[in-house]
């Protein structure tokens, strides 16, 4: 009886702790580090703390599935950001807290087999503000497809001092050249036919056009 009795009590310790182990790897997968949320999601730690956008003011949700990214650290309709990463995206660790002004955009570049590189998507190029940090972002699936455009727009006019400083950081800025990447991008190749496709009226006034042209080269 006393055997039983010490079996019994020896099984709810080993229940007791295995059941501990489990509380804490479910609260591991949660981590506040600096005020931040984080879950993990397999071996990728995702921010899931919204913020108010300290530009516009406009409340940002953080949730990945809205985004398409894993740390959201700026606004989707005026796209400035917030210097929080030190080293790696995600890892809050900056102390700059500045304000970081969206200046441009980038094509992010991965190199293929046999050493192949290829452009890939459209990235965000962000300049601090406060410590004159350039780093570059991920286009959230949320974001306003025409602040984007308004941004290349804009970046053609870039100040010759922070375009120098990205060019000697290895950062290539899209120019006029690449009109046809960005616009693709954004809105489609569709987008690109539909906009210079010629209207029935547009076709009969260039018709019209080349006649006059006929006309008065036979009557000279």
């Amino acid at each position: 009886m006393k055997k039983n009795r010490n079996f019994s009590r020896q099984s709810r310790n080993d229940f007791d702790e295995n059941f501990e182990k489990i509380r804490n790897r479910k609260c591991s997968d949660k981590i506040s580090s600096a005020g931040y949320q984080k879950e993990k999601h397999g071996r990728v730690m995702v921010d899931t703390h919204d913020f108010k956008c300290r530009q516009c003011g406009a409340i940002v949700n953080a949730d990945r599935v809205l985004s398409g990214v894993n740390n959201r650290n700026h606004c989707p309709l005026c796209l400035w950001s917030r210097h929080v990463d030190q080293d790696t995206p995600g890892d809050r660790k900056a102390l700059c807290k500045s304000r970081m002004q969206p200046v441009g955009l980038t094509l992010k570049h991965t190199l293929k087999r046999y050493g192949m590189e290829k452009a890939g998507e459209l990235m965000l190029i962000h300049h601090c503000t406060g410590c004159g940090k350039n780093s570059i972002n991920r286009i959230a699936a949320d974001d306003d497809p025409q602040a984007v455009y308004q941004l290349f727009q804009h970046s053609l006019n870039l100040e010759e001092k922070i375009e120098q400083q990205l060019n000697d950081e290895g950062i290539l800025l899209l120019g006029a050249r690449d009109l046809t990447i960005v616009y693709s991008q954004l809105y489609g190749w569709q987008s690109i036919l539909e906009e210079f496709q010629l209207t029935p009226e547009d076709d009969s006034r260039s018709v019209k056009a080349e006649s006059d042209v006929h006309v008065g080269v036979e009557t000279s």
